[in-house]
């Protein structure tokens, strides 16, 4: 039966069939930043590090709704492993009130601390209004991004990842027609520069939020909406913050990294916060199908661990664990081959072109190691292992600044991009080791047959 899939059909097939839109939907996701970032190029290098200076916030918005939305994502798909109805129709409203609560917190932030958040970065008053225009409006109406990561993580719980595509391919069509004619002002419009940017992204947001609302009440049928299920359950609740905060918390060391970075590279020059930006929103790409993949396994491993299904799970890591080598390392090969094309999406010139050609090489050799960090992570949020996925998110971030700042004080703007490539090899490596623990404590205690303890062994 098609909720059953997660329990019934091959790995190889299942994951194709729920990944594969996941994959897509995350392209069309990724999208939004780099359609905003090479329209907002255009408008010249204050621009470009303003929005530089903008990803923490954007990002750690997003960051915390999707980590809250993993947490929702886990209890839903477990309780439906163990054939609990209401169990899971508690999980999903209880995972849309804390979206709503998060969605709160940035609201005030966006209405009275984002002048504030500027000037302790920059003196350029240029570059502080043009920030604060963009960082204001998105953080004000993320209640559209709350919304729309939310009712996307239900589709994807149930098996019906196909929503979530469409969904988010609705938002990057509204934000590719309307970046241009917002930021340029086309069509009788004014011309709002960054501003115009941000309400583009809004809009979009709002609209993709609305296509995953109706995906869910059309074919969602294991979720029933109405106003009762956002009452608090205590348990229900637990059970979210357990896989979600610690989740919340590992996503939303991305941005304060990129916030850390970009103080140190303004020590050097302001182009080296615009070539961050770059390197962020073409990582974000190299990264999809990986992200995809873990967006997709925790559903798989929650639903079979709560099924009690072993091999299932074991043979899903080893898939996973394969697929995420081949890929990163395509994309290692293309940053290696051919950066200054890459760089020119984003009308790069001048100091940006030459210091981007450098970075882009140097950065890229991270891919792998992160693109291992990344999935083992999901593997133990599924497993009911989340804090095993902040500590290594916790130690990316104290290596990679302190790294960062050391080779600042030795060398040029071109040596601190070897603080990426230390940082993500010796992480890779602590995600590895408490892998194997994860495997002795959680997978080992599985029951199953003679067979099956044979593949656990030879996981790695």
């Amino acid at each position: 039966m098609e909720q059953n899939i997660m329990g019934t059909l091959p790995i190889g097939k299942l994951l194709m069939k729920m990944s594969v839109p996941v994959i897509l939907s995350m392209l069309v996701s990724t999208l939004y930043g780099v359609i905003d970032s090479i329209f907002v190029s255009r408008l010249g290098q204050d621009a470009l590090t303003a929005m530089s200076l903008a990803t923490p916030i954007s990002s750690l918005i997003a960051c915390i709704t999707v980590g809250f939305s993993v947490g929702m994502n886990a209890a839903l798909s477990k309780k439906l492993g163990e054939n609990d109805l209401e169990g899971a129709n508690k999980a999903a409203g209880n995972g849309i009130l804390v979206n709503w609560i998060v969605a709160g917190i940035f609201l005030i932030f966006g209405l009275f601390f984002v002048p504030l958040f500027y000037q302790l970065q920059t003196k350029n008053q240029g570059i502080q209004k043009i920030g604060t225009d963009y960082t204001s409006i998105i953080c004000i109406f993320s209640f559209g991004v709350a919304n729309q990561v939310m009712f996307e993580r239900m589709l994807v719980a149930t098996g019906r990842s196909l929503g979530s595509m469409f969904s988010l391919l609705t938002g990057t069509i509204v934000n590719l027609i309307l970046d241009p004619v917002l930021i340029f002002g086309y069509f009788g419009m004014p011309q709002m520069g960054m501003k115009g940017a941000a309400i583009a992204t809004v809009i979009a947001q709002f609209s993709a939020a609305c296509v995953a609302f109706g995906f869910n009440l059309k074919v969602n049928k294991e979720i029933k909406f109405h106003w009762g299920m956002l009452k608090l359950q205590a348990d229900i609740m637990k059970e979210i913050w357990n896989v979600g905060f610690p989740a919340a918390i590992q996503q939303s060391i991305s941005p304060t990294m990129i916030f850390g970075m970009n103080q140190i590279l303004l020590g050097f020059t302001e182009a080296a916060p615009a070539v961050y930006v770059i390197y962020v929103r073409l990582q974000s790409i190299v990264l999809i199908p990986v992200w995809g993949l873990k967006n997709t396994v925790v559903s798989i491993i929650s639903y079979n661990y709560g099924a009690q299904k072993r091999e299932r799970i074991i043979r899903t890591i080893r898939i996973c664990l394969i697929a995420t080598i081949v890929i990163t390392c395509i994309g290692l090969l293309i940053f290696q081959l051919i950066p200054d094309r890459l760089l020119s999406l984003f009308n790069a010139e001048g100091e940006v072109l030459t210091i981007g050609r450098v970075a882009l090489r140097i950065v890229s050799f991270v891919f792998p190691f992160s693109g291992l960090t990344l999935i083992l992570g999901a593997f133990f949020q599924a497993l009911g292992n989340s804090r095993k996925t902040l500590l290594t998110s916790v130690v990316q971030l104290v290596i990679m600044l302190t790294s960062a700042v050391i080779l600042s004080k030795i060398g040029t703007v071109n040596t601190v991009w070897f603080a990426f490539v230390i940082t993500e090899i010796i992480v890779a490596g602590l995600a590895v080791v408490l892998m194997k623990s994860v495997r002795n404590e959680t997978i080992q205690k599985i029951p199953t047959s003679e067979k099956n303890i044979k593949l656990a062994q030879n996981i790695a």
